[in-house]
């Protein structure tokens, strides 16, 4: 009997635990309809946006770089959505139908400052499967 190399199994077991993870996740997608989120739908706000701005406040909650994320009513109505791009990232290449981006303001854990971020959300299929949030810092003035 051949003896089977332990290298490709690994490689199977590794995508298919990443697989069943980013299905997970995208499931956890809130739905644009809850409670929580009802006021963008009276704003005519696109579900896509909607749930960005979801995924990004759950996704806040859990990450330990912020603790806090808000964007201003005025920036989700004026979110840039993508519907050219195809891959979220140049660092994450997932494939997507459509990036949103938003400018939005996040709190570091621990810290009492509001930063300027500029956030980017991809959504494949009408579902949330990646978001980042980058530093927008206005270089400063010296007269």
């Amino acid at each position: 009997m051949k003896k089977l190399n332990s290298t490709p199994a690994a490689l199977i077991a590794l995508l298919l635990a990443a697989s069943v993870y980013q299905l997970g996740h995208a499931q956890e997608t809130p739905d644009p309809s809850q409670e929580d989120y009802a006021y963008l739908k009276r704003m005519h706000v696109p579900d896509p946006v909607i749930r960005c701005v979801a995924a990004f406040d759950r996704w806040v909650a859990l990450t330990p770089k912020y603790d806090t994320f808000i964007v201003p009513d005025r920036r989700v109505l004026s979110a840039k959505v993508d519907d050219d791009t195809t891959l979220f990232s140049a660092g994450n290449p997932i494939p997507v139908d459509e990036v949103i981006i938003m400018r939005a303001f996040a709190k570091a854990r621990g810290e009492s400052q509001w930063t300027r971020v500029d956030s980017r959300c991809g959504v494949r299929d009408g579902r949330v499967v990646g978001v980042s949030l980058t530093p927008n810092v206005r270089p400063k003035i010296v007269r």
